[in-house]
């Protein structure tokens, strides 16, 4: 318990010097609360979108610049992931020092729309993976923001419904990627596909900076809101040390970066594994997985947001057991997708670890946000993102490729390399189980000590 009355201390300090005035609108009418949901949502859709697209365009991409499949996974990770993770900090840093979360998410999403569209111009693999990086950067803050702008409309005990019907934006924007991109690329060519995912993006950021309003911070929750507004922003350097001490929030982070490093993994590489074993067209995949990630992905995360919801009402421990249930079921099921012969048989079968993988979106987003104080909330998320991102993002499907080559030299064949190579990171799924354990034991913990106070 000392530990956590450490980190109160330093989150909430009275100070001598006067208290930073409270920014935004102090009241948001419920209607505009769900309004400025919805089109979080919806920006979260195109966030994915414009990520994911790529994925699906990256066999004729690969035989455009006549690329190695490690090649690919700088692509589709690095050139996004690392970008992503170095501005998301700073970023999260200056929202939580005050930065109107509003205007900075509708002019990111203007950006990145508009640099989806410039990848399309690309006539080399550099000039492709600069482009990228562009979107990366103008990507970085959107997840530290919204999460934090949703935790200041929505209270401790609605937060993890409110978070799953956020994150359902994740399944819809790489249905909508894979769907797009597949059937405009099948019917043209997959630079006319990136000009089609940017363009709904410039509508939307427009939408959004008119219908949003910047809530008071910490509005959801005003008594410990109340207390820590008295006390002066805090470092970067010291709200990560803060953060850092609290050993659930270590395994809530650590848990969602192994866990990405395995989905990103999956999610990148799926459809070129099902186009090389099983010959499906670019438009069968793209509409088959496609439909599959977003159905499968939307009721993953609505279930378990909604279990995290009403099971954590009796302890924030209770909403992980689940979605770590989900993670280890996985394992044989994206193992029997992978060695079934059948290719019908096995993208209907990835239905299933599609929506058990999903389980835990809500809960971690929602954990990250309750384990934070007030003024550090979109620095945690940002913590989380980097996380997921540095780890899942920009190595998953990296190594994912190169695993992919190095299995292909010695099998001869393209497929079985891949194959392999996703077999491999399936079987990490178990270390990632490992740390959502023990965060459940580290929550457990705090529960106890503070029923003995």
């Amino acid at each position: 318990m000392l530990a956590k009355n450490e980190i109160a201390h330093d989150a909430g300090m009275a100070v001598n010097d006067p208290a930073p005035p409270v920014r935004g609108i102090m009241l948001i009418t419920p209607a505009r609360r769900r309004i400025m949901l919805v089109l979080l949502c919806v920006i979260y859709t195109l966030n994915y979108l414009d990520r994911q697209i790529v994925v699906i365009l990256q066999e004729p991409i690969k035989s455009e610049f006549r690329l190695q499949d490690w090649q690919l996974g700088l692509l589709t990770g690095g050139a996004f992931g690392l970008f992503y993770t170095l501005m998301g900090v700073p970023i999260a840093h200056w929202v939580d020092r005050g930065g109107n979360r509003v205007r900075l998410l509708a002019g990111m999403l203007a950006v990145w729309s508009a640099l989806t569209a410039l990848c399309g111009l690309a006539r080399s693999y550099g000039s492709f993976f600069l482009a990228r990086m562009g979107v990366g950067l103008a990507e970085a803050g959107f997840a530290p923001a919204s999460q934090a702008l949703i935790s200041d409309l929505y209270s401790r005990d609605e937060r993890p419904r409110a978070m799953g019907l956020f994150s359902i934006g994740v399944p819809i924007g790489v249905m909508a990627g894979m769907a797009i991109g597949g059937i405009v690329a099948h019917q043209t060519d997959w630079r006319v596909a990136l000009f089609v995912a940017g363009f709904p993006g410039l509508i939307v950021a427009m939408l959004f900076a008119t219908f949003a309003r910047e809530p008071a911070r910490g509005a959801s929750e005003a008594e410990r809101a109340v207390q820590e507004q008295a006390a002066p922003p805090v470092s970067l350097w010291r709200a990560t040390r803060i953060l850092g001490r609290r050993a659930a929030f270590v395994h809530v982070i650590a848990g969602t970066a192994v866990t990405a490093l395995v989905e990103m993994a999956m999610t990148s590489w799926m459809p070129s594994f099902l186009i090389r074993a099983h010959g499906f067209s670019l438009s069968q995949v793209g509409v088959g997985f496609g439909l599959i990630a977003g159905i499968g992905g939307i009721i993953g995360t609505m279930a378990g947001g909604w279990q995290g919801s009403y099971l954590g009402r009796k302890g924030m421990h209770r909403m992980l057991w689940v979605p770590i249930a989900g993670l280890l079921l996985c394992i044989p099921l994206y193992l029997a997708v992978l060695y079934i012969p059948d290719g019908r048989t096995a993208l209907a079968l990835l239905i299933l670890p599609t929506i058990l993988g999903a389980f835990w979106t809500a809960p971690a987003i929602a954990l990250t946000q309750n384990l934070a104080p007030v003024a550090m909330r979109a620095r945690a998320a940002a913590l989380r993102i980097v996380a997921a991102n540095l780890v899942g993002m920009a190595l998953g499907p990296l190594l994912t490729g190169a695993l992919s080559d190095w299995f292909a030299t010695d099998a001869g064949s393209n497929a079985i390399g891949l194959r392999n190579a996703l077999a491999v990171m399936t079987l990490l799924f178990i270390w990632a189980a490992l740390h959502w354990v023990l965060a459940v034991r580290a929550l457990r913990r705090e529960l106890r000590e503070e029923a003995a106070d």
